[in-house]
C-alpha cells in the first residue's frame, strides 16, 4: 500500500520523528499509520527483506506531501541530503521543517524558503495542521479543536524536552567559516614567512662567523639588503600582473575593499561591469569584494598580503632609502598613491 506521507529525518533524531507521527500527524490529525512512512517509527518500519533503497524511493514518489525534518544531524547524513534531493524532484508538497538552531541561513539550499516552518513553533505546526487537512482530504470533523491544541503542546513539550536534554551543535554560518579559513590561511604564510627569515638570518650569521675582515662583513650585509628590496619587488611584481587584469573599476573595487576605505562607487556609469563581476562572484550587491568564492580575486588577496606582510616586517634604514630613491608615494598598502605607483594600477571609482 503506497503511503500518502513520507518523512526524512536523521537517525539519530528518530524520537523527533516518532513524537511528530505519535502526537501531531496520528494522534492530532487523525492520520492512519499505515498511511505514513517513517523508517524509525513503530507501525511504519520497512518490512524485513524489503530493498531499503527501492523502498525509499517508492515512498517519496507516491507520497502526497514529503516532510523534511532539518537538524545538524539532518545536514551531516548523506542519505537525507539524497532524500531531499528526491523530494523536490517529485510532484507533491515538500515541507521542510526546521529545529533550532538550524534557520533560514544555515538550512542550506531550499527551492522556496516560504515553504520552510518551524517544528515546534506553534504557528507552523497549525499551518501544517492546515496544509494536511486539505491534501489528504481529512473531514474538519475529525479534528477536534480541544484535542488540537492538546496534542500540539504535548508535541512541544516532549521535543523541548528531548532537545534540551540531547542538544546539537551549532552549526557555523557560512560567512564566519570563510573568514576563519582566511584567517588560518594568513596565519600560515605569517609562520612560513617567520620561518624563512630564520633560515635566512641563520645563514647570515654562519657567513659573518667565517668572514675574515671588516670588508667580508660590510660585503654579506649589503648582500642582505640587496636581497631584501628585490624581495620586496618581486612580491610587488606578482600584484602588478594580477591587477593589469583587471579594469579600472575592478581595480577601483579592489583597493576599496582591501583598504577598507569607505569609497563611494559609481554604479550608474559602471552598471554593465558591475553586473558582469556580481554573476562572476567577485563581488557581493554591497559591491565589496568576495575574496574567497573565486580563484582569481584569492590570488590577488594573497598577493597584496604577501605586500602587507613584508611592509609590516623590520626593515632597515637602508631598505626605506632605496625605496624613497625611487618612489614617491608612503610606503603604505592602504595608500592610493602606493597602488598607483608601485602596482602601477590603473584606479578608478567612477
Amino acid at each position: 500500500m503506497s503511503k500518502k506521507i513520507f518523512i526524512s529525518h536523521a537517525v539519530k533524531d528518530k524520537e523527533i520523528a516518532a513524537a511528530f507521527v505519535d502526537f501531531i500527524l496520528h494522534g492530532a490529525l487523525s492520520v492512519p499509520i499505515d498511511e505514513i512512512f517513517c523508517v524509525s517509527t513503530d507501525g511504519t518500519k520497512i518490512k524485513s527483506g524489503d530493498d531499503w533503497r527501492d523502498s525509499i524511493k517508492s515512498n517519496i514518489l507516491s507520497a502526497k506531501i514529503n516532510f523534511l525534518l532539518i537538524s545538524p544531524n539532518y545536514k551531516e547524513s548523506e542519505v537525507c541530503m539524497n532524500e531531499m534531493g528526491a523530494a523536490w524532484m517529485t510532484e507533491a508538497i515538500v515541507l521542510p521543517l526546521i529545529i533550532d538552531p538550524i534557520n533560514y541561513k544555515t538550512v542550506g539550499v531550499i527551492q522556496e524558503l516560504s515553504q520552510i516552518e518551524k517544528l515546534i513553533d506553534e504557528t507552523s505546526l497549525d499551518r501544517i495542521r492546515d496544509i494536511v487537512q486539505e491534501e489528504l482530504d481529512i473531514k474538519h470533523s475529525l479534528i477536534k479543536s480541544d484535542r488540537w491544541t492538546t496534542k500540539k503542546k504535548e508535541f512541544q513539550i516532549r521535543v523541548k524536552k528531548h532537545l534540551t536534554s540531547n542538544p546539537f551543535d551549532v552549526p557555523m554560518d557560512k560567512a564566519i567559516f570563510r573568514q576563519l579559513v582566511k584567517e588560518t590561511t594568513d596565519l600560515e604564510k605569517t609562520i612560513n614567512n617567520l620561518i624563512e627569515e630564520k633560515s635566512e638570518l641563520e645563514d647570515i650569521i654562519t657567513k659573518l662567523k667565517e668572514a675574515k675582515d671588516k670588508t667580508a662583513v660590510a660585503e654579506i650585509l649589503k648582500k642582505k639588503k640587496t636581497n631584501r628590496y628585490e624581495e620586496f619587488n618581486e612580491l610587488c611584481g606578482k600584484v602588478t600582473k594580477l591587477l593589469d587584469k583587471q579594469s579600472g573599476i575592478m581595480n577601483g573595487l579592489i583597493f576599496r575593499s582591501y583598504s577598507g576605505k569607505d569609497i563611494k562607487i559609481g554604479w550608474d556609469a559602471n552598471r554593465d561591469e558591475l553586473d558582469e563581476a556580481h554573476a562572476n562572484d567577485y563581488i557581493n550587491e554591497d559591491l565589496d569584494i568576495q575574496w574567497s568564492t573565486t580563484k582569481e580575486m584569492q590570488k590577488i588577496n594573497d598577493a597584496l598580503d604577501s605586500v602587507s606582510t613584508f611592509i609590516n616586517s623590520d626593515l632597515d634604514n637602508n631598505f626605506h632609502e632605496a625605496y624613497e630613491e625611487e618612489f614617491d608615494s608612503p610606503l603604505e598598502i592602504k595608500n592610493k598613491g602606493f597602488w598607483e605607483e608601485v602596482f602601477e594600477a590603473k584606479i578608478r571609482f567612477n
